[in-house]
């Protein structure tokens, strides 16, 4: 039976590494990836993360469960650590969410296997253990508009997003490149600058409205879905 369930998410990693510079705090190297960002950055992400899953908070605490949240560096720092928890952790049910960095090619494992750039083995494992942020955390973000808003305040220009979204607002269908452009175009004239994912993603996080992001986002559905039904059978 599930008592605990161990989350690996891919945190800050590399390609938001410079962002970071500008924050004023102790730099140490964090992870195996050695991003200058380390633990303080992605360590950040942490209280977001968990105001944004607090649905599955609540309905862990009421079946008695642990969700365990593991804020890594890179995506390959969170599929080690995975890894390794398959190992310390075999009774718990452990799960990797990751950047899918591309348009899903497959399912979970499969596109995982298949990406040049990972190439990682799911280890027998089901898709139950593996969900994708598609294409990266960021469409998350552009599927709630009204929480961007509330974030940067005065000068957010959400027409910059909402002129190029398609007709079916599925957020997975754009382009990392796309989402981090469009996010910077929107931001760049508000009071806290252009979007910086070290800096900013941690509010942004804490202000999502769940319910838009999973209509918006079919892995995110996905990752509640899954999750749901994990606990729900943990207790039958």
């Amino acid at each position: 039976m599930v008592r605990e369930i161990y989350i690996y998410i891919e945190g800050i990693g590399d390609r938001d590494d410079e962002e970071a510079e500008s924050l004023v705090i102790p730099r140490r190297r964090g992870f195996r990836s050695g991003i200058r960002s380390g633990k303080e950055t992605t360590s950040g992400l942490r209280p977001g993360f968990r105001q944004f899953f607090k649905e599955l908070y609540q309905l862990a605490q009421s079946k008695g469960i642990q969700i365990r949240l593991n804020l890594c560096g890179s995506r390959g720092d969170a599929y080690e650590d995975f890894l390794l928890s398959l190992e310390t952790h075999p009774n718990a049910f452990n799960v990797l969410l990751v950047d899918s960095e591309a348009p899903l090619s497959d399912t979970p494992w499969k596109h995982l296997k298949n990406r040049q750039e990972d190439q990682w083995d799911s280890r027998g494992l089901d898709d139950q253990h593996c969900h994708l942020m598609v294409q990266t955390m960021e469409a998350w973000f552009i599927a709630d508009l009204e929480a961007l808003q509330n974030y940067y305040g005065q000068g957010f220009r959400a027409d910059k997003i909402q002129m190029r979204m398609s007709a079916d607002n599925n957020v997975e269908n754009i382009s990392v490149y796309n989402l981090e452009k469009w996010l910077k175009q929107a931001t760049k004239e508000t009071s806290k600058g252009k979007y910086k994912k070290a800096i900013h993603a941690p509010e942004i996080l804490k202000r999502l409205n769940v319910a838009k992001v999973r209509k918006a986002a079919p892995s995110c559905d996905r990752l509640f879905t899954t999750l749901t039904q994990i606990m729900e059978a943990a207790t039958d």
